[in-house]
């Protein structure tokens, strides 16, 4: 195996790794209170929301939380007695229960990054997408001379490959319209120079 096709087959392996060890965290509300809160987890766990049928959990900007509003941001918002919420970005949520958001009644969801995310942490070796996030196209910049060009491979999060596009070169710019909001990785490999990068898609 070619050191290519090793590097993607180590980059896929990895990530559907990471996802095999995800983890169901549970919010309940014992009284008027969500527990626990905060909950810290991983990029790529899920938190399931087990709530009385008078509350939800719906995501609310920093500001409105601290204010103990119950103004949605647009972000998750789960159904009255719960539902299901993955997280996208490592970031804090911060959540509240409508009804009962001037109690004090709220929570936050603590993202912490996935361990095994085949990011190359030198400055050197990391691609970079502008800009990131993405709606719909994204300038690649490769840091490698126009000379040298070679496939860049998409991954979602499961290392699933979801685009391929050949002979990029620097400052390609890359459609990206058609995935879904998410956090995807990309992989460049070129006559012995190897790069890869995070791409968080963000559609309005």
């Amino acid at each position: 195996m070619n050191k290519f096709y090793k590097g993607i087959f180590l980059i896929a392996f990895t990530l559907s790794a990471n996802l095999s060890n995800a983890v169901t965290w549970i919010v309940t509300t014992p009284g008027f209170s969500f527990s626990p809160a905060p909950i810290t987890i991983t990029l790529g766990d899920t938190v399931l929301f087990n709530i009385g049928s008078n509350h939800n959990a719906v995501e609310v900007s920093q500001t409105t939380w601290v204010a103990n509003g119950n103004t949605s941001n647009g972000g998750f918002a789960t159904s009255f007695g719960g539902g299901t919420v993955i997280p996208t970005q490592v970031k804090t949520y911060y959540f509240v229960c409508q009804p009962h958001a001037n109690m004090g009644m709220k929570g936050q969801i603590i993202v912490t990054p996935s361990t095994g995310i085949p990011i190359v942490e030198a400055e050197d070796k990391v691609l970079k997408f502008n800009p990131n996030p993405v709606s719909t196209k994204t300038l690649v910049h490769t840091g490698i001379a126009d000379g040298l060009s070679n496939n860049l491979i998409v991954f979602d999060i499961t290392g699933k490959e979801v685009h391929r596009v050949e002979n990029i070169v620097n400052n390609y710019a890359l459609d990206l319209g058609f995935l879904k909001n998410g956090i995807y990785f990309a992989e460049f490999n070129t006559k012995g120079y190897r790069r890869t990068g995070k791409i968080v898609i963000s559609k309005n």
